[in-house]
C-alpha cells in the first residue's frame, strides 16, 4: 500500500479533516493514535477524495474508531476502522443514492478491500494491504450478502 506524504497544509486529505476523519456520535475519546494517521490519509487521498470529486460532497459517519468507540457501537472486532483504514460514508446533502457511491468505486477501479452498502443508508469502503475487493449488501435485518448487480 503507498503510504502518501503529510500534506502541507497538515489535512489527511484534499477534502477531509482530522475531525472528520475521527469523529464520532458516542461521546468518548476518539483520537487516532500517531502511527495510524498514515493510514487515515491514504484512505482519504486514495478512496474517499477521488469519490468525492466524481459524486461531489461525501459525509464521513464513522472513520477512525478507538478499540472502546468500536465495542461501543458494535464493531467487529478485527474492523479495520480501528486501524484507520475504513469509512461509513453518505451523500453530504442528499444528492446522489448510496449505489451511486458503490458504481462510482466500481468505475474508478478504487483499491478496495470491502464496500459494504447497508439498506440503512450508508456505504462502508475498507482498505487493507491484500485487497479482497468483496462487494456486500447488508439488509436491516439480515446477514451480509453478495452485492449483486439487481442492488445497483
Amino acid at each position: 500500500m503507498i503510504i502518501p506524504p503529510p500534506r502541507p497544509d497538515g489535512r489527511p486529505g484534499e477534502y477531509f479533516t482530522w475531525s472528520e476523519m475521527q469523529t464520532t456520535s458516542t461521546g468518548l475519546p476518539n483520537a487516532a493514535p500517531f502511527s495510524l494517521r498514515r493510514n487515515l490519509r491514504h484512505l482519504c487521498q486514495f478512496i474517499l477524495d477521488p469519490r468525492r470529486e466524481e459524486l461531489g460532497p461525501i459525509k464521513v459517519n464513522s472513520g477512525y474508531r478507538s478499540p472502546t468507540v468500536n465495542a461501543a457501537v458494535g464493531g467487529s472486532k478485527t474492523s479495520a476502522h480501528m486501524k484507520g483504514l475504513a469509512a461509513d460514508i453518505v451523500s453530504y446533502r442528499g444528492d446522489y443514492t448510496t449505489a451511486d457511491i458503490v458504481k462510482a468505486v466500481i468505475r474508478l477501479r478504487l483499491d478496495v478491500d470491502q464496500v459494504i452498502m447497508y439498506e440503512s443508508g450508508f456505504v462502508h469502503v475498507g482498505l487493507s494491504e491484500n485487497p479482497r475487493r468483496q462487494f456486500l449488501y447488508k439488509p436491516r435485518n439480515g446477514g451480509y450478502e453478495p452485492m449483486g448487480l439487481d442492488r445497483l
